[in-house]
């Protein structure tokens, strides 16, 4: 027996003559009037535009999900059991047997009266096979959570149809056209041209999906993969059932077979390269791991096709939020969206498909956009709960709309203006005392340290866009996966002992004494280092001392603050913050420079961590000329300072300008 799952398009009529079982593990059968009411709206409004519309169109169900059952079939009866879609089948066989006496008027031969069976495993049976929930009262039904809910939605039927004067064989023909030519028992070509003849009527079929059964297992095996997401069918997939089933063609069969299987080429290559992780995370978080990721482009495309339709029918019965969003928008446009027929609907969307697609590749082809927008997808959800899967879809809607009606530094400046917005600091700031001078040289990491991180990264994305190389990118999917959102003092800050247990204390002062020593400050030191030692030499020593401890940390502290002519008001500012992981920025405790530069190159090196350009260049000297001041390699000088801030600046500077000009 094969192992791949089937997938294919099957008619109403098809079910007919086939058995199907509930498995007792199943949820109950728990549809109530409303959805019965839906569906049958849906039905009455296809059945209205079906006289108007070319052969061949069609209202699909979503999809029935079978398994074979091995012990129940035999050589002569193949039993499914339903693993999803049992709501819709049941509703089904309400309905057709509410129908039944016009199917016996208006049908011939086998579809007078041809019922596939349904039998729910550990349930009475007789309600169901003798279909009871005809005559039976409510109270008699609801000996039965499940009859109850059968009984209900047999009444809603019967009601919907008495209230609205629906002809009962306006709907019967939208199930079981009159024109069906039944294929069981038919082989070969017989069956093939049954199967033609058949796809031409314009009628309501099923998403097939029959997930290979194996001689070992059963249905509950499979029911579990289904729901934990190892066989799962998603939205994505029954949306290319629906464009690239071929047996759904009505005309031209083969060289529309052919075209299916060209655009099913060109799906595939486009989800391949939507999987690489560059790409992906020029739009996207690494951790939304969609199973196909086309379903990026869906989302947009079926985004823009429900704005159509709504605009057409305000009382469209989709609803965004639906998980199966996608294949609704793409099932219902495909089956009354007016003019053309199946064909030429497929195209419409595929048009769609096609030129949001390039468009999302050109912006990651050409250097500017791809940071650009990478850039500020990264800023749009930083620290924003509220920028969820809908708003990055509008997002992306937005900027598609940008770039196909401007030139393309016209849409590169407007990228800047929308990035400049979120990262913009104003030049002032009012206090309780008035006003004080503020912008990017006062912010601090004890305030504003989100607004730090966005400069930052916008620093580093900048210091990869300005190489204008098609190889080089910013890795966000390294930013995001990695956290690399820990803000580090280059210089190390001063040690405060509020919560900081002693071995703490203990191996930062380890660290300071080889500094001094390194540094040639050590003589000067060494009592102080000594007498900290007995102050920390156990807890309730260094509990009773804590404050002549600090007394001495500060003074060590002060002596590495005046080697590199660090002040209080810049150590927690721009011009001595750096971004790297959380776990690095442990491992880079209080080191001086040349020990974290060290550091971060060992964790490079062994652990594959992504160092930032910008990070690596800061504790290279990167940015400063080699002077008499700043030569020391240990220690972030005023120089070293006062070039990296300017730098920073610089990036920010060409941000704001077009934030200014807003």
């Amino acid at each position: 027996m094969t192992d791949k799952r089937t997938l294919e398009i099957k008619h109403i009529a098809d079910l007919l003559n086939m058995h199907f079982h509930i498995p007792s593990y199943q949820r109950g059968y728990r549809w109530e009037a409303k959805h019965v009411e839906d569906l049958l709206e849906d039905l009455y409004d296809f059945s209205k535009q079906m006289k108007n519309m070319p052969n061949g169109r069609f209202y699909c169900f979503q999809p029935l999900a079978v398994v074979k059952n091995n012990e129940l079939s035999s050589q002569t009866e193949t039993i499914y059991d339903v693993i999803d879609g049992q709501q819709r089948l049941t509703t089904l066989y309400l309905l057709l047997s509410y129908l039944e006496d016009t199917r016996i008027s208006n049908c011939s031969g086998e579809l007078k009266s041809s019922m596939f069976t349904l039998k729910y495993e550990s349930r009475d049976s007789d309600f169901f096979e003798n279909k009871q929930f005809k005559n039976c009262d409510v109270s008699e039904a609801a000996r039965n959570i499940d009859f109850f809910y059968m009984k209900c939605a047999y009444d809603a039927i019967k009601e919907w149809f008495e209230i609205k004067g629906i002809n009962k064989n306006l709907i019967l023909r939208v199930l079981i056209p009159e024109e069906y030519k039944i294929i069981d028992g038919l082989e070969d070509d017989k069956m093939k041209a049954a199967q033609a003849e058949n796809d031409n009527n314009n009628d309501v079929r099923f998403i097939w999906y029959e997930v290979p059964s194996k001689e070992n297992s059963d249905s509950i095996e499979v029911f579990s993969q289904l729901n934990y997401g190892k066989t799962a069918l998603t939205s994505t997939e029954l949306v290319k059932a629906l464009l690239f089933q071929c047996d759904i063609y009505t005309k031209d069969k083969e060289l529309m077979s052919e075209i299916a299987f060209r655009r099913s080429c060109e799906w595939d290559a486009m989800e391949k390269q939507l999987q690489d992780p560059f790409m992906w995370s020029m739009f996207m978080k690494s951790e939304k791991n969609y199973a196909s990721h086309f379903t990026l482009v869906l989302s947009i495309v079926c985004d823009y096709l429900y704005e159509e339709l709504k605009a057409k029918e305000a009382r469209l019965r989709i609803q965004r939020e639906s998980a199966d969003f996608i294949y609704q928008v793409c099932n219902y446009y495909l089956g009354n969206n007016e003019g053309g027929d199946y064909a030429d609907n497929v195209k419409n969307i595929w048009d769609k498909i096609q030129t949001t697609y390039t468009a999302l590749y050109n912006w990651y082809k050409t250097p500017d956009t791809y940071h650009l927008i990478g850039l500020l997808v990264w800023l749009k959800e930083y620290k924003n709960k509220m920028f969820n899967d809908a708003e990055r879809i509008t997002l992306l809607k937005k900027l598609l709309g940008e770039y196909g009606s401007k030139t393309k530094e016209a849409f590169t400046n407007y990228l800047k203006k929308e990035i400049a917005a979120l990262i913009h600091i104003n030049e002032t700031k009012e206090t309780k005392n008035g006003q004080i001078p503020w912008g990017i040289s006062h912010i601090n990491y004890n305030e504003n340290p989100n607004e730090i991180v966005k400069i930052l990264v916008t620093f580093n994305v900048e210091e990869v866009r300005k190489q204008q190389e098609e190889s080089s990118r910013f890795p966000f999917h390294l930013l995001r996966n990695q956290k690399i959102t820990s803000l580090e003092h280059i210089h190390p800050q001063n040690l405060i002992l509020d919560n900081i247990e002693i071995d703490t204390l203990q191996t930062w002062l380890d660290v300071k004494e080889k500094n001094l020593k390194q540094v040639r400050k050590y003589d000067e030191y060494e009592y102080d280092i000594s007498e900290l030692r007995k102050l920390i030499k156990d807890k309730v020593t260094y509990e009773n001392n804590r404050e002549a401890a600090q007394m001495i940390i500060n003074k060590i502290d002060k002596e590495f603050d005046d080697l590199a002519n660090m002040s209080e008001e810049q150590m927690h500012t721009l011009y001595n913050m750096a971004l790297v992981d959380k776990d690095t920025n442990s491992a880079l405790s209080n080191n001086l420079l040349d020990k974290k530069r060290e550091i971060l190159k060992q964790r490079h090196n062994e652990q594959k961590i992504y160092i930032l350009p910008a990070t690596n260049k800061a504790f290279s000297k990167h940015y400063s000329a080699s002077t008499e001041e700043n030569v020391l390699p240990k220690l972030w000088t005023k120089p070293d300072r006062q070039a990296y801030f300017a730098s920073i600046d610089s990036v920010y500077k060409d941000f704001n300008l077009h934030y200014k000009n807003k």
